[in-house]
């Protein structure tokens, strides 16, 4: 598939989802320090709690309900709610009020109707795709996204603590034109069938779409996977992160040159920002390398490179070896991430994808609740058996994998065998 062919529904979505990510990535990580400057630590805590059980309701609802009456207006509705709280968050900080208690309410509303957006925009992408043009498709989207985060995140350190009223009410703007482009330009991409049952509650119906959902062994062997996978990610900024601040004492360091002091939280920033730089460089390149590589094998290959390293950050004090561990295990997330993200539109049937993309979405919060025990984990055993501990879950959800990628290849070969017999 060439980008030409991309459906045009996608790249507008491709460029609404760039701008979606600066906007997001130049308010979330600041969003702690906001709330705890203004209401203190504690209330911050219960805030945020708060506002990340709102995502995940707002998630299953909009999956739910985009399966019945389709994805373009449920993103509509979503993306008005977005922008509305957003512009209601700028008035709170604006020159006139500061209101935070306030504009916490409408984060939680705000983090509400971006739950129920991204169901149904990721089940967008797939209903208008085939299973090898997804790979390009997220390729571009995982790169997209990274881009975004790096400019997003610069763009936020310099406005959010003076500019913060011009900040919200610039993204409020940006929420504004994506409403307008999905309102004008974005076409709908899935009819739902008369249902020909007796119609239920909706609140039974949804009980019994997710529950559907979790029947589905295939599927959970996925979300299994990919929380077991996407918990090594999140340890860097978790276990890794505080060891790394703990272990590796202040030092002077030189880089082409320039000599700087060098810690354990600077050695962090410096390996998310190596992390995310190679990820926007190396995209096309990694996709291209193994254009002929079965993606079953790129897929547990890349898993494989990707444990490994990241179990190893839990252990490893040399600098030279973390910043060698983090260009390798990069390079293998490059092999599986878009390949691991094609593969959900091969196991999500046309008819519940919206309801299988917001149970998807609790991967994320799932590894953030591993890793955050980890946490506690560490304090009682070793670096180098939590480096174990990691190594195991990584190669358990690659292990997964491999089973999903052996299953689906047999049921595409039954599918071929079977068109073959049929006589033309």
């Amino acid at each position: 598939m060439r980008i030409r062919d991309i459906h045009p529904n996608l790249k507008l979505r491709l460029v609404m989802q760039f701008l979606g990510g600066l906007v997001s990535m130049a308010v979330i990580p600041f969003m702690a320090i906001y709330f705890a400057r203004k209401i203190g630590a504690t209330q911050t805590g219960i805030i945020l709690i708060l506002i990340v059980i709102s995502g995940i309701i707002g998630g299953f609802i909009g999956g739910h309900v985009s399966d019945k009456i389709g994805r373009r207006k449920i993103m509509i509705y979503a993306e008005l709610g977005i922008m509305v709280t957003f512009f209601f968050i700028a008035l709170c900080n604006s020159p006139w009020f500061d209101l935070p208690y306030v504009s916490a309410a409408f984060f939680v509303l705000n983090m509400f109707a971006g739950g129920m957006f991204q169901p149904a925009a990721q089940a967008m992408i797939i209903d208008v795709t085939d299973t090898d043009s997804r790979k390009l498709i997220f390729t571009i989207s995982y790169w997209l996204g990274n881009l975004a985060t790096a400019i997003g995140g610069i763009i936020g350190a310099f406005l959010f603590k003076s500019y913060l009223y011009e900040l919200f009410l610039g993204i409020s703007g940006i929420s504004l034109l994506s409403v307008l482009v999905t309102y004008y330009f974005i076409s709908e991409t899935y009819t739902p069938e008369p249902s020909t049952t007796q119609s239920k509650s909706s609140s039974s119906a949804m009980v019994q779409s997710y529950t559907t959902v979790l029947k589905d062994k295939l599927f959970m062997f996925y979300i299994i996977g990919a929380v077991f996978i996407f918990t090594l990610e999140q340890s860097l900024t978790n276990y890794v992160g505080i060891r790394l601040e703990r272990d590796i004492p202040e030092q002077s360091a030189s880089l082409f040159g320039i000599d700087f002091m060098l810690d354990g939280t600077r050695m962090l920033g410096f390996l998310r920002t190596e992390n995310t730089l190679l990820v926007v460089l190396l995209s096309a390149v990694v996709l291209f390398l193994f254009k002929k590589w079965k993606d079953r094998w790129t897929l547990i290959t890349g898993m494989f490179i990707f444990s490994v390293c990241f179990s190893a950050f839990a252990f490893t004090n040399n600098i030279l070896f973390l910043l060698i561990l983090s260009f390798v295990g990069t390079f293998g997330e490059l092999m599986y991430v878009p390949i691991k993200q094609a593969m959900i539109g091969d196991l999500a049937p046309s008819n519940a994808r919206s309801t299988y993309m917001a149970f998807y979405s609790l991967t994320f919060y799932g590894a953030m609740i591993i890793a955050s025990l980890l946490i506690i984990v560490g304090e009682w055993i070793s670096p180098v058996a939590m480096g174990g501990i990691l190594l195991i879950l990584g190669l358990t959800g690659t292990g997964l994998y491999y089973v999903i990628t052996k299953s689906l290849e047999g049921k595409e070969k039954v599918i071929k065998e079977v068109k073959t017999s049929i006589p033309s």
